[in-house]
């Protein structure tokens, strides 16, 4: 993976700084151990200098996670090797069920029993050393069912950047990995797989290159490689060995040796806000370092002059923080610096990117790419113009067809109908007037109603809050047609703002409450991205047609979405609270529209009062309802004043006590409302304990937010409690530090584990500029989208694959994510734009 700095060369180095201050500068490194041998470690993986092998640590295959994993010098190189039932399985292919890691120290040995259930095939995977191979050996319970032989294998997948332009050789073919898949592809029958490209009894990959040199070597029969990118835009190279009928103990057995260079080391990643500071916020770079670095030198803080180039400005003793994962950790704190201009960090032979001190830093650049251009792309149902270029035409004006009931579509976000449809609409019947507002959630387009009504909130609140009034985009709803870049003089947040309401109020307007949903009806339509007006014909179906025949507005041809249209009580509330605050800021610029959100609402939140609570979990409906009606009610209160609202949040004030990392935030918006003093004093308890556990979870990372590490990344979670933290700091800002937020924000915008890349597209020096979007089948991306950044690969490697589009745990963009983004922008620019809060003092480092 690219570390996100610049590698300079030591005579540069040394050309710029005194002897005695580059010698200083250089971090110092254990000498490296000559042993080869490899080490089976306390999380239970072997190691080695510059190597690591995972032994079936993950559980997420589908994303390219799991199986036997390979970490050469800083790169995870392979993954997901195990048992397949066909060449290249895609996102939804057939996996086994793993049991649990069995280790034998006393013989260096790591196995794990898998099974898949239906098809009775049972085994085991071994993996031990044998000098500088690992050995990895499959052994099956009973010999492969008949239907199953020859389709059977071991596959182990290589990551596509890691090897384009490097060259492979197996048997009598070698070759160049090409940076593109381009098949050939064979018949299946009804399916298509990719074709062998070689095979031969041993795969050497990238022979000319020390630091990814793989050989894998077969003792069982030979190897196949195969391309799985000819049949799967997300698929990986290969390497794979069909299990012989008949066989059981050793069905496979591979010898695979990744090769090691003793004295790498991996470069240290400074990890920086890649737009830069304010001088008045905290200023502390975080620098990631290889485990085997013992003397961390100095490092220096340089200003950038238009005739001198970087002068130093600032030289201190970097600062051990610890260990986290399996990284060390240092900090360099600059906070002292505030005069305005632009900066690089150096540190041994790493050096950032410029970054800029300035109190307009977070004013222009920062928050516009996306609220100008990710939200406008996303909208549903327009058509989308930027200079020149059609982001996408108007699409899915056929919405939608009533989904059936009792219809499950699992591998489809996880879409599901009820036993009634809870419309007066009857199965696969057009339902009119849901062709009208919301944005695509990342490169998928569905409308999860749950996203829809989050993004909503926090964009009427980020107006409400900030008064944000740019206007950068023509929105013409009537004529489906948006221009970026073209203003009409309205404020561009409004009509965002609008274009979510439309989406919301469409199921209130068919059936009395919100839909769940609308989605792609099947996995073809869903598998497919990118233009997403050519999904559908945009006709409503009609069924006495023939397939290709049209009437007007309406064709034969099946391939309309889904509306998914059970009434959840949390999703409910939730549309309740978006409808509530959108309704404060549409009046004056849409009243009709503001009186409807208004009076949505409040019906609806009356219903739910009046009503048993009823759960139909769908992609994105709250879990707990309870926590929504916290919100609903704190909006309600915001919005009419009326004492029921006051009253009805002075009895959830158990739930607000419960789930006070969720909905503390909302409680203290109502405090001037409520005017309850003992309401007020419970809460400020609730919130003091909160508080206390707060700070000390901030400082488990050498980052200061509350991150633990999963296999999705962060950045939204984290964002979702910048705005939250915004809020309770100015309620309470002893307790909530306004360091809290900015963190966050360094967070995003590139202070975070493994690279130092900013996690939103196009916004600071150097930023995701390949991303999960409708466009990453061309390896690019859409500005101001934001990224859910590093992920975890267990049990202790922070991953961001870049540049690589196809790992959404990673790269991918959503709709909430926006939002926060926005909102945590403008909200550090109004906390530093007031008086300073005393350099931070609650920052946890």
């Amino acid at each position: 993976m690219r570390t996100a700095i610049t590698t300079l060369a030591m005579t540069g180095i040394l050309a710029l700084l005194p002897p005695s201050a580059a010698a200083a500068e250089k971090p110092q490194e254990k000498a490296a151990k000559p042993s080869a041998s490899w080490i089976l470690n306390d999380e239970e993986y072997f190691e080695r200098p510059g190597l690591s092998v995972l032994v079936f640590h993950d559980t997420y295959p589908e994303g390219k996670q799991g199986g036997i994993e390979i970490i050469q010098h800083g790169e995870r190189v392979a993954a997901v090797g195990d048992v397949r039932l066909e060449p290249a399985p895609g996102q939804w292919g057939e996996l086994p069920i793993a049991g649990k890691r069995l280790v034998n120290r006393a013989v260096n040995r790591a196995e794990v029993p898998l099974r898949f259930e239906k098809e009775g095939i049972e085994y085991r995977i071994r993996v031990e050393p044998d000098g500088d191979a690992l050995c990895v050996t499959v052994d099956l319970a009973r010999p492969l069912p008949a239907e199953f032989v020859g389709r059977v294998g071991f596959n182990l997948e290589l990551f596509p950047t890691a090897y384009f332009g490097k060259s492979y050789h197996l048997g009598r073919t070698d070759g160049v990995f090409s940076r593109q898949g381009n098949g050939p592809c064979e018949k299946d029958g009804p399916d298509m797989r990719p074709a062998v490209l070689a095979e031969g009894p041993i795969f050497v990959a990238a022979a000319e290159d020390p630091l990814r040199r793989l050989t894998i070597e077969s003792l069982s029969g030979d190897l196949r490689f195969i391309d799985g990118r000819s049949t799967q835009s997300h698929g990986w190279f290969l390497v794979r060995s069909i299990i012989p009928a008949g066989t059981t103990t050793g069905a496979v057995r591979w010898k695979i040796t990744p090769n090691a260079v003793p004295d790498w080391r991996r470069p240290p990643v400074i990890g920086i806000s890649q737009v830069g500071y304010h001088p008045q916020q905290d200023k502390r770079a975080v620098i990631e370092l290889d485990p085997r670095t013992t003397s961390l030198g100095e490092v220096t803080l340089l200003k950038v002059d238009p005739e001198k180039g970087p002068v130093p400005v600032l030289k201190r003793p970097l600062v051990g923080w610890g260990r986290f994962l399996r990284y060390d950790y240092a900090l360099f704190d600059f906070t002292a610096v505030r005069e305005p201009g632009i900066y690089v960090i150096r540190y041994g032979d790493a050096q950032t990117s410029p970054f800029r001190i300035s109190p307009e830093i977070y004013r222009r650049d920062v928050w516009q790419p996306t609220l100008e251009t990710f939200l406008p792309v996303q909208m549903c149902h327009v058509r989308v113009i930027d200079r020149g270029r059609i982001w996408h035409g108007a699409c899915h004006l056929d919405d939608a067809l009533q989904a059936p009931p009792n219809l499950d579509l699992a591998f489809i976000e996880g879409y599901k109908q009820g036993s009634v449809t809870e419309t007066p609409l009857a199965a696969d019947q057009y339902i009119p007037g849901l062709n009208m507002g919301g944005w695509h959630d990342a490169a998928d387009h569905d409308l999860a109603a749950g996203a829809q009504a989050w993004a909503t909130m926090l964009l009427a609140l980020s107006r409400e809050t900030f008064g944000l009034d740019t206007d950068q985009t023509t929105v013409d709803p009537g004529r489906r047609n948006v221009v970026l870049h073209v203003p009409d003089g309205k404020p561009d947040i409004l009509q965002q703002v609008v274009h979510g309401v439309e989406n919301l109020l469409t199921g209130y307007r068919v059936a009395g409450h919100s839909f769940a949903g609308i989605s792609d009806s099947s996995l073809e339509q869903y598998g497919t991205l990118g233009e997403p007006s050519a999904l559908t014909d945009n006709r409503i179906f009609d069924p006495s047609l023939g397939i290709d025949e049209v009437k007007g507005d309406r064709s034969g041809r099946r391939d309309d979405r889904y509306a998914f249209t059970n009434r959840d009580s949390g999703m409910e509330y939730s549309a309740v609270a978006a409808l509530a605050a959108s309704s404060r800021v549409l009046r004056g610029f849409d009243d009709p529209l503001a009186r409807e959100c208004l009076a949505t609402a409040v019906k609806a939140w009356e219903f739910e009062q009046s009503h048993p609570p009823v759960r139909q979990p769908n992609p994105y409906v709250p879990d707990r309802a309870d926590t929504q009606e916290v919100l609903a009610t704190v909006e309600l209160l915001i919005t009419t004043r009326e004492p029921r609202f006051a009253e009805h949040l002075k009895t959830l004030l158990p739930v607000i006590e419960a789930q006070v990392e969720e909905v503390g935030w909302a409680a203290v918006r109502a405090l001037p409302i409520v005017q309850d003093e003992e309401f007020s004093k419970r809460l400020g308890l609730i919130l003091s304990r909160y508080a206390t556990k707060l700070k000390k979870d901030l400082v488990k990372t050498p980052y200061g937010v509350p991150f633990e590490p999963r296999v999705w990344g962060v950045t939204w979670d984290i964002q979702e409690y910048a705005v939250r933290q915004y809020f309770l700091h100015r309620a309470f800002p002893r307790d909530f530090d306004r360091e809290n937020l900015l963190r966050v924000l360094n967070y995003v915008l590139g202070c975070h584990p493994a690279s130092s890349t900013s996690l939103v597209s196009a916004v600071g020096a150097q930023s995701m500029t390949v991303a999960y979007g409708i466009n990453l089948s061309d390896w690019t991306h859409i500005p101001g989208g934001g990224i859910s950044g590093p992920s975890l690969i267990r049990p202790d490697f922070p991953e961001l694959k870049e540049p690589f589009p196809f790992l959404w745990q990673q790269a991918e963009y959503v709709l909430t994510g926006a939002a926060t983004y926005v909102f945590t922008v403008l909200a550090a620019d109004r906390l530093l734009g007031e008086t300073p809060s005393g350099g931070g003092g609650g920052a946890p480092h």
